[in-house]
């Protein structure tokens, strides 16, 4: 099935209805213009809502951007916002998990949020700001910090010691969206002797698939095959949760990390310059190293932890989180290299 076709299936074309009593329980976003007011309630009212309803509606904004889907998704997200305060603390880790954490995190790789907040919208992140630095809400600082993480842009808030005060099932997905530059683990050292044990782990991985060399560069030079890929990866970043997608992109990060341990090193950047480094950049923005979809995943990703080569790193980038690799000396890269990763990470 093509993306278009998997796209009309998926998302709900808004109809033009009355501009009052947005439905988030079923029926369509409507026509509305942008107004100087969100139309929300600071008061944080619940309303009826679904799951189902707000993922349309945040899918549409980002799909096909407009007042009237960006109007409808701004209440999308003060709903959610009001659940997050509401929830219960000790089962935020569940929710997070569950397909409420996914409609957490189309807000946060959406268009909305790098628009301008409308008027009570500003005053609701004014009140979630306050609250979050409020000594007296410090039991409930996780649900403040979910509520309000979507009504900032990104790298624009901060939390005090995040390594340490955020729980690990929330840390990864803040550190990619407020602080990029949080380092979550040690920083890389390349072309420094590595230990014996991580060397071992890597030479006891064999290879990561069976496709290499010019078999694997075959469906590099076919149009239609980098095509394909391309879409896959379009998919992931609309629903991160599709098994299927999931599955087929593990398969393709492997032929493309193997091919990357492959290369000569003075190969490198003509390897980077094909459509092999346009998949590989595709994987590394879209986030999909966050994935570890089978047990090859994690070997893999443990196997690569220390890279004393280029062409490692290369392949390390592609099993770690968006932010999570910081490299502690960047001078014994290439000059093309290390500007790429600056603009990757």
């Amino acid at each position: 099935m093509g993306l278009r076709s998997w796209l009309h299936q998926k998302l709900v074309r808004p109809k033009v209805l009355p501009s009052s009593g947005l439905d988030l329980l079923s029926g369509d976003s409507g026509q509305l213009e942008l107004p100087d007011f969100a139309g929300i309630d600071l008061a944080g009212a619940v309303r009826p809502w679904s799951v189902a309803r707000l993922e349309a509606i945040m899918r549409e904004a980002s799909v096909n951007p407009s007042a009237a889907t960006l109007q409808a998704a701004r209440q999308a997200r003060h709903c959610l916002s009001v659940f997050w305060l509401a929830a219960p603390s000790d089962q935020l880790e569940l929710l997070y998990a569950s397909s409420i954490g996914v409609l957490q995190s189309l807000q946060l790789e959406g268009p909305l949020v790098r628009q301008a907040l409308a008027r009570d919208e500003q005053r609701w992140s004014d009140q979630l700001q306050q609250q979050l630095a409020d000594p007296d809400q410090k039991p409930r600082q996780f649900n403040v910090l979910l509520a309000l993480m979507p009504y900032t842009r990104p790298g624009q808030l901060s939390v005090g010691a995040p390594l340490t005060t955020l729980p690990e099932w929330l840390l990864a997905d803040y550190a990619a969206y407020c602080e990029p530059e949080l380092q979550l683990q040690q920083p890389v050292g390349l072309l420094e002797a590595s230990n014996d044990e991580a060397a071992n782990t890597l030479e006891e991985l064999g290879p990561l698939t069976s496709q290499r060399g010019d078999e694997a560069m075959a469906w590099f030079r076919d149009d239609e095959a980098v095509t394909r890929m391309s879409t896959l990866i379009n998919r992931y970043s609309l629903d991160s949760t599709d098994q299927e997608v999931l599955e087929e992109l593990s398969g393709l990060r492997c032929i493309v990390a193997q091919l990357w341990l492959d290369v000569e090193p003075a190969q490198l950047q003509t390897l980077y310059d094909s459509p092999v480094g346009l998949v590989t950049r595709g994987l590394i923005t879209a986030n999909y190293g966050r994935e570890l979809v089978d047990e090859q995943d994690q070997r893999a990703q443990t196997a690569l932890a220390n890279p004393d080569s280029a062409e490692e790193l290369m392949a390390m980038l592609l099993f770690y989180p968006l932010g999570a690799v910081s490299v502690s000396d960047t001078s014994s890269l290439p000059g093309w290299l290390a500007e790429e990763l600056t603009r990757l990470q």
